[in-house]
């Protein structure tokens, strides 16, 4: 039997985690050593492997993974750790006709759940290291995303790497315009994915593509906002490392670091719109406002969000967006009025006023006279 010492749990804080557990699922726990035998009690010895396996599996994938453990019970573990060194791991078993009752496939027990929670009692006692699980758990789930992709990219063949590329530049555009790290990070993902996948080992190919990503994500964080001294200046001599890299496994973590530098560039200076995002944006407003738009069509149409639009309309213009949108409206309507003599309802229809009423409403706020006054005055002026 291994010693106490050994595992990096006590038998006192073991029995309390087994209570708990016990009574949130009716679950009996063991404490065992990295080589599968059982600490505190005796065990048949030789379940030893499978709670070897267990433990080594939760280790390797960031979350317990449920495994049959012969002849008749489902087991899971999660790894007792210090630091990145694995001391031992608790380790659940229950029958398998407890979780299966019948022969329908419906579970009795939610598993999935029994399983995170073993984790979290683990984690809140600070007996694994939960950072390092979760990058394990983060690994996993971007090999998923790399084998779907390249699955996709078998399905949908392109004719060459140039090709594949264009597909998911302007989504990695939006995405950094908008400031959104988890969405440009998974579309950088599935570019890097797709290019390794068609370039294969041509690492001179492959560093022609990463130079054209890096310099299309700076000049779009530029005019996102970000500072143009800070990221072109703190990014070249990064940039400069990329012809000495000489393998595939350096050129992933410096195309992701890249990206996370130009981010923390956008989020620093967000607050300095670039000038052209906002003339875009009154541009966009200017040829749209007669008709049905709103706040999200206009900050979809300049690639950022609708908070960070109206933070960059309110100062740059003074504004807010609905102010700015109105006035619009209602300049072009009193041209109308003036040079026209199309029905009031018409005016409104064409301006982008819902209704002849509302239209009357926000005319008379912003001029302090009702469209037909209005109308009436500027023919008597005329006269």
């Amino acid at each position: 039997m291994a010693r106490r010492s050994d595992i990096g749990i006590d038998r006192k804080t073991f029995e309390h985690l087994a209570r708990v557990y016990r009574r949130r699922w009716k679950i009996a726990l063991r404490a065992a050593a990295p080589d599968g035998q059982v600490v505190f009690d005796k065990a048949e010895p030789s379940h030893d492997a499978a709670r070897r396996r267990a433990i080594r599996e939760a280790m390797r994938w960031g979350e317990p993974t449920v495994d049959l453990c012969p002849p008749d019970e489902l087991m899971w573990a999660v790894p007792i750790m210090h630091n990145a060194r694995l001391l031992g791991g608790l380790v659940a078993t229950t029958p398998e006709r407890r979780v299966f009752p019948d022969r329908s496939g419906a579970a009795a027990l939610d598993i999935r759940a029994a399983c995170a929670d073993l984790r979290g009692l683990l984690e809140e006692a600070n007996l694994t290291n939960a950072a390092l699980l979760a990058g394990h758990r983060a690994e996993y789930r971007r090999q998923q995303e790399r084998a779907a992709i390249i699955h996709e990219v078998k399905l949908v063949p392109y004719a060459n790497v140039r090709q594949m590329y264009l597909r998911d530049e302007p989504a990695l555009v939006a995405a950094i315009r908008k400031n959104d790290r988890g969405e440009a990070r998974a579309i950088l993902n599935r570019i890097l994915a797709a290019i390794h996948h068609q370039a294969g080992s041509r690492l001179d190919l492959i560093k022609s593509f990463f130079m054209e990503l890096v310099v299309t994500m700076c000049r779009t964080a530029v005019e996102a906002g970000g500072n143009p001294e800070g990221i072109y200046g703190n990014n070249f001599a990064r940039i400069s490392e990329l012809s000495a890299i000489d393998s595939d496994e350096q050129l992933a973590p410096w195309l992701h670091e890249m990206l996370e530098r130009i981010m923390d560039a956008i989020h620093r200076h967000r607050h300095q719109t670039h000038p052209l995002l906002v003339a875009k944006a009154l541009q966009f407003m200017a040829e749209h406002f007669m008709e049905n738009i709103s706040r999200e069509d206009v900050a979809r149409a300049v690639h950022v969000s609708p908070s960070h639009l109206s933070r960059m309309i309110k100062e740059h213009v003074g504004r807010s967006y609905t102010d700015l949108l109105n006035q619009m409206r209602v300049d072009r309507a009193a041209e109308l009025l003036a040079r026209t003599d199309k029905p009031l309802v018409l005016i409104a229809f064409e301006t982008g006023f819902k209704d002849q009423s509302y239209f009357t409403k926000v005319f008379r706020r912003y001029t302090r006279q009702t469209p037909r006054t209005y109308r009436e005055r500027h023919l008597t002026h005329e006269s």
